[in-house]
């Protein structure tokens, strides 16, 4: 019996199938890119061609034995529209233009933070689904006035395939219009802003949305956790471990049975996220490989081994920067920024290409360990470990310097988490495993690294520098 996990990120998406028996086997068998659009000013996401790559993922699955079931996640907080006849209404924006439409701070001028944190207590960034159909509605666009239906993009492909309409639990939690509290969407935030009546029902991940048939052949589609970090989260269930979606961003959160819910919360800007047992996760977002992946654009495609190599060489904290530095998110020339970072937050200049590597590496880490202590601070409890798990867990090197940063025990493992979270819930809803189960079943098929804290005087001290240069 085999499970279909499609993974579709912002750059592009991968299919893997697994299958259960002692183990859990993983086989990658499709990557496709997702390119977005632009016309006439406005970024838009080609669904069509998405989907016919997730048709495609599925009839290579198909041709490989019996497809139990298949299981669609995405990122959050975009959407597309249906009309009354269940057509999609244009093609779904994509959430960088609301950089452009400035609607967050003229939505908070109006209520207030508190007020909407209060219903719905989540991070406030400019793209939530929430500000982006304020910002359509600010447009006049059409699309929504004559909407029946919002899906968010992985409802939207379950909705191709089955044409059922729902917004899963994990995904709705990065709206900023769903309540957890109620467990529903907020009728109030939706009156307050004259949203549309066009939010369908929420349902649990590891639900069954229906049956699908392709060449013939039949198969279920299942709704796992479809946000991204929630399926990478759910290889992790583990209450005193700070867990680490590791890739471009450093996912940072702890476990929690309820929401945050505190001035804390609000004044560090952190996430409270759905999981996919119906709890929460308390996450803070710390920029990542990102600016590694731009030095490689500018270095002539640099081997990631290479990189480390010259990080292993270099003087430690020749230099310091902050990784979520505004000069560092969308610079032309990501090596100058770091050297100009450096400067602006330490006042060392980094000499070499090797200095530059480290320091963002030691950087990545330094801002994980005030992410630790903010989370630690805002939930009153102590982490005992730290779990990492995706792409970045390749790397030792940083898996090293945080668990040196922070001077707890990491563990690290597995690298493709999201589509194992992904499979993992499909399995759920075959009922071939439980919640419980998960735990010892990653545990006994995937391979987990140690790494134990190392010079953690020195990096207390460089993280005291970094720390008072920070001033948060």
């Amino acid at each position: 019996m085999n499970f279909l996990a499609i993974d579709i990120g912002a750059s592009g998406g991968k299919a893997f199938l697994l299958s259960l028996k002692d183990k859990i086997t993983v086989e990658e068998i499709y990557r496709f890119k997702n390119t977005p659009v632009e016309i006439r000013g406005i970024d838009y996401w080609n669904v069509l061609e998405i989907y016919s790559n997730i048709l495609k993922s599925t009839e290579i699955a198909l041709q490989k034995g019996d497809l139990e079931s298949v299981g669609i996640d995405t990122w959050g907080v975009d959407f597309g529209l249906l009309d009354e006849s269940g057509y999609m209404i244009g093609m779904p924006m994509h959430y960088r233009n609301s950089y452009k439409l400035d609607s967050m701070s003229k939505t908070l001028e109006k209520v207030g933070k508190e007020w909407i944190f209060d219903r719905s207590p989540t991070q406030f960034q400019p793209f939530n689904t929430l500000y982006q159909i304020i910002g359509m509605k600010d447009l006049k666009m059409k699309s929504i006035e004559c909407a029946n239906t919002l899906l968010g993009i992985p409802s939207l492909f379950v909705y191709f395939l089955t044409g059922r309409k729902a917004i899963e639990f994990t995904f709705a939690t990065t709206t900023q219009i769903y309540n957890p509290y109620l467990k529903d969407w907020d009728k109030e935030i939706i009156k307050a802003f004259d949203l549309p009546d066009i939010f369908p029902e929420i349902v649990n991940p590891s639900t069954i949305a229906n049956d699908a048939k392709l060449s013939g052949k039949k198969f279920k589609v299942i709704f796992p956790p479809t946000h991204d970090t929630g399926a990478a989260f759910a290889c992790v269930n583990d209450m005193d471990a700070m867990i680490i979606s590791a890739g471009t961003w450093f996912l940072e959160g702890m476990l929690s049975k309820m929401p945050v819910k505190n001035e804390d919360v609000m004044k560090y800007n952190l996430a409270n996220e759905g999981c996919i047992d119906g709890g929460y996760r308390l996450l803070s977002n710390v920029t990542g490989m990102w600016l590694i992946e731009e030095l490689r654009r500018k270095w002539n495609g640099i081997e990631y081994e290479r990189l480390i190599e010259m990080a292993k060489s270099a003087k430690p904290f020749s230099g310091m920067i902050d990784v979520d530095s505004v000069d560092l998110q969308k610079p032309d020339d990501m090596e100058l920024a770091i050297v100009n970072e450096s400067i602006r937050f330490s006042g060392k200049r980094i000499e070499s290409k090797e200095e530059i590597v480290r320091a963002t590496f030691e950087g990545i880490a330094l801002k994980t360990k005030w992410s630790l202590e903010r989370l630690e601070e805002v939930s009153k409890r102590k982490m005992k470990k730290i779990r990492m798990i995706g792409g970045a867990t390749r790397n030792d090197l940083i898996c090293q310097f945080i668990s040196n940063a922070t001077g707890l025990t990491v563990e690290a493992g597995p690298i493709e988490a999201t589509a194992i979270g992904n499979g993992l819930s499909q399995m759920i809803a075959s009922g071939q495993i439980t919640l419980d189960d998960i735990p010892s079943l990653v545990g006994r098929s995937f391979e987990i690294k140690r790494y134990d804290p190392q010079s953690t005087g020195e990096w207390q001290k460089a993280y005291n520098r970094w720390k008072m240069a920070y001033g948060k």
